[in-house]
């Protein structure tokens, strides 16, 4: 192992994302190379491998400062997060440096959403005040102030094709509504219906992207993360009840399922 090497493996085990051979092969490095061996203990002792006692403790710092730069390269980021009153109840918000990247129906408890968070950032706090864009913007949606978010969006943590979907789905207007296959269809993937609802199934940020404006076929509701009721509630904030004429994504009158695909 090299010392580029060594620098690469060391994010890659801090931010959690090592397989088991990644400490011996890191600590074998350090033991013939003292000054890669001087990152390598701190970091060691700090994240529970060793204990290292004696460490200094702004070399401990320096060692936190590295390991936050660790996991947001690892695509592992800092999330501030808040919450906001809503008709479905609290919604909990989390955004990083790069946008939202988070929004959670029935989360128990601030304890229990910092949780979520932390199964895949390296630190999550409360900061109202941070949040502050995200939580306006949808207290204003859902007192029928706002029919556009303009929020910078992090979709680092979707796959390229989920993200895909996500960004198709993020053009369905206020008022209108797609379904699955027609989705499909815009993406150039007519057969791919099923894969579109699972991705969206993964939105990160529903309401945000407008998940719940995509329909099954026959203009049943089909799925959505945060519960069937909700998707309906949100679909009559908008002027929808299920029953009534709708509109597919490129602004047509829907007549219900034109193929398999739908």
């Amino acid at each position: 192992m090299t010392c580029e090497e060594f620098e690469r493996a060391l994010d890659v085990w801090m931010a959690g994302d090592h397989g088991p051979q990644t400490a011996q092969a890191l600590t074998g490095h350090a033991e013939v190379c003292a000054s890669c061996a001087r990152s390598w203990e701190p970091v060691r002792g700090l994240t529970g491998s060793d204990a290292v006692p004696q460490a200094d403790p702004r070399q401990l710092g320096a060692v936190r400062r590295r390991l936050r730069e660790a996991f947001d390269r690892a695509g592992h980021p800092v999330v501030r997060f808040g919450s906001v009153a809503s008709p479905m109840g609290p919604i909990f918000v989390g955004v990083t440096d790069q946008g939202l990247c988070d929004v959670s129906f029935g989360q128990t408890s601030e304890d229990t959403y910092r949780g979520r968070l932390q199964s895949w950032s390296s630190e999550a706090w409360r900061d109202d005040a941070g949040v502050a864009d995200a939580t306006g913007q949808l207290e204003a949606y859902f007192a029928g102030r706002l029919t556009r978010f303009t929020l910078p969006i992090d979709l680092r943590q979707v796959t390229p094709f989920t993200e895909k979907v996500l960004r198709a789905a993020d053009r369905i207007a206020f008022g209108r509504v797609s379904s699955y296959g027609s989705l499909a269809r815009s993406l150039g993937s007519p057969g791919a219906s099923r894969a579109v609802g699972g991705a969206l199934g993964r939105n990160p940020v529903p309401i945000v992207i407008p998940c719940h404006r995509v329909l099954a076929s026959g203009g049943r509701l089909g799925g959505f993360t945060g519960g069937l009721d909700t998707k309906r509630a949100l679909l009559l904030l908008e002027g929808h009840d299920i029953p009534e004429p709708m509109v597919d994504l490129f602004g047509t009158p829907w007549q219900g399922p034109q193929s398999a695909g739908n």
